[in-house]
């Protein structure tokens, strides 16, 4: 597995001069060389200060490079509530890494509707004076010249070799850290099943890599379509819809004790994650009819289950997922399931079906570039949204969705508004109740 991951992150990733016996491409340095793979447990820390009366809510961010640099790798763990002595045992694995490179370390209390609040900073020297296991207890910094906490740490490291060493840079394997979101008002309600809707985020790794830092270059909105006319205008209306989906996507991707922190690295944990449930309650499911709205922006992968219900498809809008941005990298659908023609391997079908921003079908080697790169061991087909294939798909989804929709009703009012009424009447329902914000 660790061969691949490298195999792809060179061939994918970097740009190559020569290449070896074995056909893979490589540099023309030595494979061999003074840089270290470094894997990273944050296993917890101790004796944090308070970030509010009582107690905090703390979760760490790590960047090797500056934090301020969109283009430097991070890592962020999940959120321990009210404790502080978290354990967060947290795995990140790094590439390819400089003698002497500082990982800089954030400790924040997590705010549900407010910004986080810092609770300290500390940093590890990264390379030689890590060789082996290692197990650290850094210092936590309140301030310059104030210690409150201690972060527990511990690393592997050994010499990159390989095609690891062959990178031209710094570099990770993951795994890709997610958080699921829960919703119970904004849920489903049918004869057999609770009330919740579920949103994830996935922090895919290089992003920056395949899609670039500038955003000049990346989807805009269309500028063709009505619906998304409405929604950018520089209009009184266009900053209430704005409003509206802001608020939405802070609803939806709201952290609490009910959100789900962890990592996925193979095929089998997305699928354990997106279907694990599912299956065990309805084996029989036709997963190819389960569709998934995403949309990917520099912050990592959004998306939510969509369908006909109303609530699914209401709150599965591209815009509400990547938060109101006026570019994406990249949005659609997907779907994830077993293909019977391919060894029943764990198969992604993802594709550029978004009105919204209508992404360039020719980009769409570069999404499935970032999801190869990410797991390795899926299978990824980046169709078009035109493609026969997935029309077939279409077509039986909504005989799918046809039939469970019979099977539910839909007595309630979202945000105030009718089931009945359109997406634009619920949009300024929601935004008349709501405050007006900076766009950011």
């Amino acid at each position: 597995m660790l061969s691949s991951i490298h195999r792809k992150v060179s061939a994918l990733v970097h740009s190559t001069s020569t290449s070896s016996s074995t056909g893979q491409p490589v540099h023309a340095r030595s494979l061999s060389n003074t840089n270290w793979d470094i894997s990273i447990i944050f296993k917890g820390a101790k004796d944090l200060p308070r970030g509010d009366l009582l107690s905090s809510d703390p979760f760490l961010e790590a960047y090797l490079g500056p934090p301020e640099d969109k283009t430097s790798l991070s890592f962020v763990t999940g959120v321990e509530w009210a404790t502080l002595n978290p354990k967060w045992d947290a795995t990140w694995s790094l590439l390819n890494v400089t003698d002497g490179m500082e990982l800089q370390i954030q400790i924040k209390d997590k705010n549900k509707m407010m910004v986080d609040t810092d609770l300290g900073h500390a940093s590890l020297r990264l390379g030689a004076n890590l060789e082996g296991t290692q197990e650290h207890c850094i210092d936590i910094w309140k301030s310059d010249t104030r210690r409150q906490g201690q972060l527990i740490i511990e690393t592997t490291a050994f010499r990159s070799h390989g095609a690891s060493a062959a990178l031209a840079k710094p570099s990770t394997k993951g795994p890709a850290r997610y958080s699921r979101h829960t919703s119970y008002a904004a849920g489903v309600l049918t004869k057999d099943k609770k009330m919740e809707f579920y949103t994830y985020r996935i922090r895919l790794y290089h992003l920056s890599d395949i899609f670039g830092s500038d955003s000049r270059f990346y989807q805009g909105w269309n500028r063709a379509y009505e619906a998304s006319q409405r929604i950018f205008a520089d209009t009184l209306d266009g900053l209430n819809i704005r409003n509206a989906l802001h608020s939405q996507h802070a609803l939806l991707y709201r952290h609490g004790r009910s959100t789900i922190y962890g990592s996925v690295a193979t095929a089998s944990e997305i699928g354990e994650l997106l279907h694990g449930d599912r299956l065990r309650k309805e084996p029989d499911t036709d997963l190819r009819t389960v569709v998934f709205t995403y949309s990917i922006i520099p912050k990592g992968m959004y998306f939510s289950e969509t369908g006909t219900a109303f609530f699914q498809d209401f709150m599965s809008k591209h815009a509400m997922h990547a938060n109101r941005a006026t570019e994406v990298l990249y949005a659609g659908e997907f779907r994830l399931y077993r293909d019977e023609r391919h060894n029943n391997d764990w198969t992604l079908l993802i594709d550029n079906n978004s009105g919204t921003y209508a992404p360039n079908k020719d980009e769409l080697h570069k999404v499935q570039q970032v999801f190869q790169l990410n797991f390795p061991d899926l299978v990824v087909r980046a169709v078009d949204r035109e493609d026969p294939y997935l029309k077939d798909l279409v077509e039986a989804t909504k005989k799918a969705e046809a039939a469970q929709a019979s099977r539910q009703s839909q007595p309630m009012a979202l945000f105030g508004a009718s089931v009945g009424s359109s997406e634009e009447e619920v949009l300024a329902s929601h935004s008349a109740a709501n405050h007006r914000c900076d766009l950011k």
